[in-house]
């Protein structure tokens, strides 16, 4: 392979805008799977001894995408050329390696750490170099160890068919591997284990790895300890992305700050506010801390799975916000507290339709019994009065009125309604309907560029939204973010961190803030430290 580019400042920032393009995409598209499996079989081509194929971007020359094994891929290809459109300094050899990254943590995976700095090629390798479905034992080692792979890679590799389905038109196989196959976890193993399962697919090279001893090891771990089979898989998929590939660990501090950071999209976002939902309704008495993130992190990733399946990404970020959005910083009343979930409060005219994500969460926590219903904050089992969110129909003297009473400011107040971005309004609910932007589910600045757009038409604009134009102290903000979407991006971060840290204190000997902020950092809620995301500021959804 050829060596890797030199991978400077400008390089990283788009490679972190491609990931959020990616996350989008995938989220709205269900695309996951064919993503991942791009990925797999652009990498998987590599031979060790020649140190020819692997992931170098080939896979879209026409003579290799009409090998047999990739049947199909020309929709990936294609899903892929619309990133690349917008980003066309990346290589394909690290667009498509990102989008494996990308389709396994949207799906609920674990976080894989991924470097750029790949080189396309031009040259195809011989057709065969992929696994054959039909095949063994013998064949899958032949294949895996002509990669410089080992048999814990094969076994946790594998279980990338947790996602997707297989179809007859390209394999000659149809069905999927598990019930879920939109959900990253360690399914494909458990189904494995138990034989024959109606509806479900096994290969013959799914049932190799029950064939041989030092496979079905593994097998029986990963399917009884899905953290082990995380750890594993996640080592195991950055070997693959890097076969032929030496990644350059640069000095560039931008780069390693960027290459722990989960971007986000609108799952990625709503990820983040149900989990500080979470944190905020549920702490264990009885469990350490460790305990506790580890809960929290297998949360996170049920919460990304259920929000992709579900695509409620709007609702769960309005959720958030309302939980948080009734804080009163002279009583320390209210707040990002859990009250939200109490029948009384939950039956306050702004928070209509919100049971449905009251109980979409109720989904996860019911999967994690060591969190527990515990109050963090005085006051916290007691609903607040009525009336503390924003009234959709006011102008900008209530707007100041509800964020002043926060201790939030007047670009608080422009960033965090930049949350619109996300969603529609419904009638039923606030008595206003449509969306504000052309792709509601989609996290981006084009709040701001409708505002701005005297001609747009079909698309909302509150009393609330026209109030950021007509007042000159907002309007500096909403023309600013226009035209400058990682300012946004930024200045949103900071602003979504103080909505949700609005009220934190010590409580019980536990630094609720410090455990809160940690954890909603190491889950995705990383807005904390970058600029790759968004909240939301939702009234109306």
């Amino acid at each position: 392979m050829a060596e890797p580019l030199v991978v400077d400042g400008e390089y990283l920032k788009e490679v972190e805008k491609a990931r959020r393009d990616l996350r989008a995409l995938i989220s709205s598209k269900n695309c996951a799977p064919i993503m991942l499996r791009l990925a797999w079989h652009d990498a998987g081509t590599y031979d060790v001894n020649t140190k020819t194929g692997g992931p170098n971007g080939s896979i879209r020359n026409e003579h290799e995408l009409g090998h047999g094994a990739n049947s199909g891929l020309k929709i990936a290809i294609s899903l892929c050329e619309e990133v690349k459109s917008k980003h066309p300094k990346i290589t394909y050899a690290d667009l498509y390696q990102l989008a494996g990254v990308v389709a396994v943590e949207v799906t609920g995976g674990p976080t894989i750490d991924f470097v750029p700095g790949r080189k396309d090629s031009l040259e195809s390798p011989e057709e065969g170099r992929l696994p054959d479905a039909k095949q063994g034992v013998s064949h899958l080692k032949d294949i895996f160890y002509r990669m410089g792979l080992s048999d814990k890679d094969i076994v946790a590799l594998s279980g990338g068919h947790t996602l997707g389905k297989a179809h007859p038109d390209r394999s000659g196989f149809d069905g999927p591997w598990t019930s879920e196959p939109l959900k990253f976890d360690n399914s494909y193993f458990v189904e494995l284990l138990k034989g024959e399962s109606e509806g479900l697919l096994k290969l013959p090279t799914d049932i190799a790895l029950l064939d041989d001893p030092a496979f079905r090891g593994y097998v029986e771990l990963y399917a009884k300890d899905e953290d082990a089979f995380f750890k594993d898989y996640a080592e195991s998929h950055k070997k693959l992305s890097e076969l032929g590939f030496s990644p350059v660990r640069s000095s560039n501090k931008e780069f390693a700050k960027s290459s722990v950071i989960i971007a986000q999209s609108a799952v990625g976002v709503a990820v983040a506010a149900a989990v500080v939902i979470l944190i905020l309704l549920i702490m264990s008495s009885s469990s350490n801390n460790r305990e506790y993130a580890n809960e929290i992190e297998k949360a996170r990733r049920d919460l990304r799975a259920l929000i992709l399946a579900k695509n409620c990404a709007p609702i769960m970020l309005r959720l958030a916000w309302h939980d948080a959005g009734t804080y009163d910083a002279k009583t320390k009343s209210g707040g990002p507290n859990g009250s939200i979930r109490l029948p009384e409060e939950l039956n306050h005219k702004a928070n209509t339709g919100l049971k449905f994500a009251v109980d979409l969460c109720e989904q996860v926590k019911s999967k994690h019994p060591i969190i527990t219903y515990a109050d963090l904050y005085q006051d916290s089992n007691k609903p607040v009065e009525e009336g503390r969110l924003p009234d959709a129909t006011q102008g900008a003297s209530h707007l100041r009125d509800v964020f002043y009473r926060m201790c939030l400011n007047d670009k608080d107040i422009v960033v965090l309604s930049g949350g619109h971005t996300l969603g529609k309004a419904h009638l039923e609910r606030s008595g206003f309907e449509g969306a504000w932007t052309k792709d509601p589910l989609k996290f981006d600045n084009s709040y701001f560029k409708q505002l701005l757009d005297r001609n747009s038409k079909g698309l909302l604009k509150l009393p609330t939204d026209k109030v950021l134009v007509e007042d000159l102290e907002f309007r500096r903000y909403v023309e600013h973010y226009a035209k400058n979407e990682d300012a946004f991006f930024e200045d949103y971060a900071a602003s979504h961190k103080k909505l949700s840290e609005l009220g934190f204190k010590q409580s019980g000997g536990i630094n609720v803030k410090t455990i809160g902020v940690a954890l909603v950092v190491s889950i995705g809620v990383a807005l904390i430290a970058t600029l790759l995301h968004k909240g939301q500021y939702h009234i109306t959804h």
